[in-house]
């Protein structure tokens, strides 16, 4: 008998691996670039999936990223592939109001259908659950307290303070009014006086003329009303009624007192057999996550967003909630990272797979998209801070909603095609539009085709102006880039002149391999934010600079006073502060323009003379790129260094830092050690 059970039990856990492992290949296909995450996730809820009995509090799972990247949906699908989907409750914590048994109206369904067994809980958008305000003050949030003791202990009180008690209580003194009126009870139904019964306790469902049946004590109708709310007393309805049915009318009543007492007990929910996910967007872990700038790297916020660690996603969570209520989300932090373009272009394929099945099942057409129709989607859709809702909106104005002038032509004007080819007419296409040529293929032959315009937003924007204005960008963004290329020894991953973004009317993106900065390169940095102003002036003359650099001079100022004011790189090693701070500081305070103020001038002073000296020596190499970037709207990482390559002076390529993890400090440590060996 025990080997049959073993057998059994084998089987069971089988099973269950086969489900779980299907699952997460199919989360894999419908969930683009976010393998990795689901993976963790995989990893984390295996104890819960296959020994659910062997816990005593929740498996807690907090999954953090930014908007549209598949955090809601993604645990909704897993529910449905793994068999949850009637055990899967969410919540949205951002529609909490201060009323306490909001949140716990909706808890008791879990009371009601999942108490003390397996089931899976979401709590979405959690960091709109906030305990602290911005201003560090506590927030009294009674409507999620049953939130904080299901994360703790995973288990809770409820309680119905609903109408309904109110009701039955007034209907047990109905009740008790008809007995002290002469009505008697016997065996749950009305023996006498049975009129004084309708009138007194439900004058509106009286009956007209003679009734030859006994009326119940209790109707059938206000049974259910009592049971709903005493419902865990019973295993069925039919037992609270057999109860009743056997008592009179001082029984009755007392009886219902008994229930509306039971009632008004919280009810202890059990919810440590459960799977909680915990879902929310962190913003400001994700630094560029404020930059709606369509032309920003995929890539590079993608790599910057896979860097942040859990210890940064529990300090911007300490801007939220108390420290104690952070410990009770645990340590199983999982953090989505931002799409890259590889990813982007993923999502484009599945959605048009989507469309080419809906297509075809309905219509039995098969739909065909080329790779420039994939790049239109991609530039008009992709802003790599907000996701994929874009991209599918993108998707629906490109494609879906020239369906119905394609079913015209099929079915009104007779060009009856089994396939449909989408792609670009360069020769129809103007500034403006992108000419869509949709092909009307019957057994590989095209038979017709219609060209549709497709009117361009971003790239309308991204088109290259050719004008001043472009001219002065260009030799702005060169400057920057030359600099990051001889001082900082780090080509730009791409300089633009032209950018879809109105807030800015170019920039470069550049980033040193190292996460340090060291005393010795303080002015390089800062000649490289200086660069833009410097390029200017050597090109067009001091009384030709325009006002462009505001933002570069104020990181410039930031980062020179930040270095001496906070950092110790200067001649006192201390914090200094003012007399305009509020609280007490641990600083000293500086009142005197001959101290640390004078030292950041002359910083920014060495900064901007470097940055002027390096410009004209790379003169040429100036030239060259900001002329190509006046008639382009775009440098590649490639292109600027090829460009550095032909015309820097004095500067050989291979000085480009490529890696950056043992530049000097590791080395210079071990030859010292070496020493005392």
């Amino acid at each position: 008998m025990e080997q049959i059970k073993t057998e059994q039990y084998k089987r069971h856990l089988s099973g269950k691996k086969e489900i779980l492992n299907n699952a997460i290949a199919q989360l894999k296909k419908e969930f683009i670039g976010i393998d990795s995450v689901i993976d963790q996730i995989a990893n984390t809820l295996t104890s819960w999936f296959f020994f659910p009995e062997m816990q005593d509090r929740p498996v807690i799972i907090n999954l953090w990223g930014l908007t549209g990247i598949g955090k809601t949906s993604v645990i909704k699908r897993l529910a449905e592939l793994i068999g949850f989907t009637e055990y899967y409750f969410r919540f949205d914590l951002g529609e909490c109001t201060a009323r306490y048994f909001d949140i716990q109206d909706s808890f008791k369904d879990i009371y009601n259908n999942c108490d003390g067994t397996p089931f899976i809980v979401g709590l979405d958008e959690f960091q709109l659950a906030r305990t602290i305000n911005e201003d560090q003050e506590e927030i009294d949030r009674a409507s999620i307290r049953a939130v904080w003791d299901l994360l703790d202990c995973g288990k809770f009180d409820i309680v119905d303070f609903e109408y309904c008690m109110d009701w039955f209580n007034k209907y047990i003194k109905k009740l008790d009014l008809a007995l002290y009126k002469g009505v008697t009870v016997k065996s749950g139904l009305v023996t006498d006086n049975d009129s004084i019964y309708w009138e007194t306790v439900n004058p509106n469902n009286k009956p007209e003329g003679k009734k030859s049946r006994k009326a119940p004590f209790v109707s059938d109708s206000d049974l259910d009303t009592i049971f709903d709310m005493v419902d865990h007393l019973f295993l069925v309805k039919s037992e609270l009624r057999e109860k009743l049915n056997k008592m009179d009318g001082d029984q009755t009543v007392d009886y219902l007192i008994y229930l509306y007492k039971a009632s008004l007990k919280p009810k202890t929910v059990d919810c440590t057999k459960s799977l909680i996910f915990v879902m929310g967007n962190l913003d400001e872990v994700y630094t560029m996550s404020h930059d709606f700038n369509p032309d920003m790297n995929a890539n590079e916020f993608h790599r910057q967003s896979a860097e942040i660690t859990v210890t940064e996603v529990k300090q911007a969570l300490q801007n939220r909630f108390r420290s104690e209520q952070i410990a009770r989300l645990g340590n199983n932090h999982i953090i989505y990272p931002a799409f890259d373009e590889k990813s982007f272009y993923g999502i484009i394929r599945l959605e048009l797979d989507k469309v080419k099945k809906k297509v075809a099942g309905t219509y039995g057409l098969n739909m065909l998209f080329d790779e420039k129709v994939e790049r239109l989607i991609y530039e008009e859709g992709v802003y790599p801070t907000q996701g994929t809702r874009p991209l599918f909106t993108t998707v629906h104005q490109i494609v879906n909603t020239r369906l119905g002038k394609i079913l015209n032509e099929i079915y009104l004007n007779g060009y009856e095609a089994d396939s449909l080819r989408f792609t670009i007419n360069e020769k129809a296409s103007d500034k403006d539009n992108t000419a869509l040529q949709i092909d009307f293929l019957k057994k590989e032959v095209v038979i017709h085709h219609i060209i549709d315009q497709q009117p361009l937003v971003l790239g309308k924007l991204r088109q290259e102006k050719q004008n001043d204005e472009q001219a002065i960008v260009a030799v702005h963004e060169s400057g920057h880039a030359i600099l990051s290329s001889i001082l900082m020894k780090t080509i730009p991953d791409v300089v633009f002149s032209v950018t879809a973004d109105s807030n800015s009317d170019g920039f470069v993106l550049s980033r040193p391999e190292w996460n340090y900065i060291s005393k010795k390169e303080i002015i390089n940095r800062l000649a490289v934010l200086l660069g833009g102003f410097v390029a200017e002036r050597i090109i067009f003359g001091e009384e030709n600079v325009t006002i462009g650099s505001s933002s570069d001079l104020g990181k410039a100022t930031r980062l020179a006073t930040y270095v001496l004011y906070v950092c110790g790189m200067g001649d006192t090693r201390a914090c200094f502060g003012n007399e305009n701070m509020s609280n007490t500081p641990s600083v000293i305070f500086d009142n005197s323009s001959e101290t640390v103020n004078k030292d950041a001038k002359e910083l920014l002073a060495k900064a901007e003379q470097l940055a002027e000296q390096t410009l004209k020596e790379q003169e040429k190499l100036l030239i060259k790129m900001a002329d190509y970037l006046s008639d382009k709207r775009t440098l590649t990482k490639e292109q600027v260094k090829e460009f550095v390559r032909q015309y820097a002076v004095d500067f050989n390529i291979s000085e480009i830092i490529g890696d950056a993890e043992h530049l000097f400090y590791r080395g210079h440590l071990k030859k010292l050690a070496e020493k005392y060996n």
